[in-house]
């Protein structure tokens, strides 16, 4: 059995502690939260071996690592597990910083690393069926893709001032467009817009909107928001289009099918993180999966560390674009 660290027990610790425990390859080793109470409740109920405050102490013994703290740990942490020559699963976003990225990525190209991000949408059975219509030529040329995100006021507020919306939620959706725009296109430039009010306690927009400029004349747009009621369905808004010569493709979250009507009205998740008789199913496991088969040199993660970068460099272009008022330039060649 593989062992595994699973670093932060949030609310993504804990769905990838979840697919740990259910993977037959794998051993839910150790779990490591600064709260001491949390993590002994997630090492409990998911069977890890040891539960423990201190993440180098867990990297002693396992032979692998997940990290799913809040973003400003992500380098340091990420960097002790390369260190030790680790495979990695990082979320998203790879760093607090575009610098603290590029050193991430840096590091794992010197040991040739077994590494990837947590880009969960590129295991969602529905975004993989419309990147496969764009990348085969079924839809043609690319002209037009559109992403929108949008999550509560309750959500925005529990994640708070510890980062951007545009790093921690639509990196997602920058990466998924990247993703289909392929390897014909790169960002040449972005132009953003903002509005901002009911989130100014915790000094982040209500809601974002971004153009993106590929250099093979893809246009693309990008949309955020997080003042959501408490009650929408699935506790989220998400869709993904894509237009071509020859068609068109899209997706929509959490969709409909499933719906409940009982005290109140509901479309559960089916896709990303839905657990099926006790077990962790969707996009988490598939991922899990994955990451399983990368670490027995079966393969590589479908988001490497690389593709974070990539997409964090766009998403900082973004914001300064917002920040500044005009168009901006996306500095790496490849992004």
């Amino acid at each position: 059995m593989i062992r595994i660290a699973v670093i932060g027990t949030g609310f993504m610790g804990r769905h990838h502690a979840h697919a740990v425990r259910d993977h037959p390859s794998l051993a839910l080793e150790t779990v490591v939260d600064i709260d001491e109470k949390r993590a002994t409740d997630v090492a409990e109920r998911y069977g890890a071996s040891r539960a423990l405050t201190d993440y180098e102490t867990a990297l002693n013994g396992v032979d692998a690592a997940i990290v799913a703290t809040p973003e400003s740990a992500h380098a340091e942490q990420a960097l002790a597990v390369l260190d030790r020559d680790l495979p990695l699963l990082l979320e998203k976003p790879i760093a607090a910083t575009v610098a603290e990225a590029a050193a991430v990525v840096e590091r794992a190209k010197e040991i040739d690393a077994t590494a990837g991000v947590s880009f969960v949408l590129r295991y969602d059975p529905a975004y993989a069926a419309v990147h496969e219509a764009a990348v085969t030529g079924e839809l043609g040329d690319l002209v037009s893709l559109r992403a929108k995100r949008g999550i509560t006021a309750a959500e925005s507020r529990r994640i708070g001032t510890r980062g951007h919306p545009l790093y921690y939620m639509n990196v997602h959706d920058i990466d998924a467009i990247r993703w289909t725009v392929g390897e014909n296109g790169a960002v040449r430039r972005v132009m953003g817009v903002q509005r901002r009010g009911e989130l100014d306690e915790i000094d982040v927009p209500d809601a974002t909107q971004a153009l993106l400029e590929f250099s093979n004349g893809t246009i693309a747009s990008v949309e955020g928001y997080g003042i959501l009621p408490a009650d929408v369905p699935g506790g989220i808004e998400a869709s993904f289009e894509v237009v071509g010569t020859d068609g068109t493709a899209s997706v929509e979250t959490p969709g409909n099918a499933v719906t409940i009507h009982g005290d109140g009205y509901d479309r559960p998740d089916t896709r990303h993180w839905p657990v099926v008789h006790g077990r962790m199913d969707g996009a988490v496991r598939r991922q899990i999966d994955w990451f399983a088969n990368a670490i027995k040199g079966k393969g590589e993660m479908l988001a490497t560390l690389e593709d974070g970068y990539r997409a964090q460099v766009v998403a900082k272009a973004i914001r300064t674009a917002i920040e500044e008022g005009k168009s901006i330039p996306v500095g790496w060649d490849d992004a």
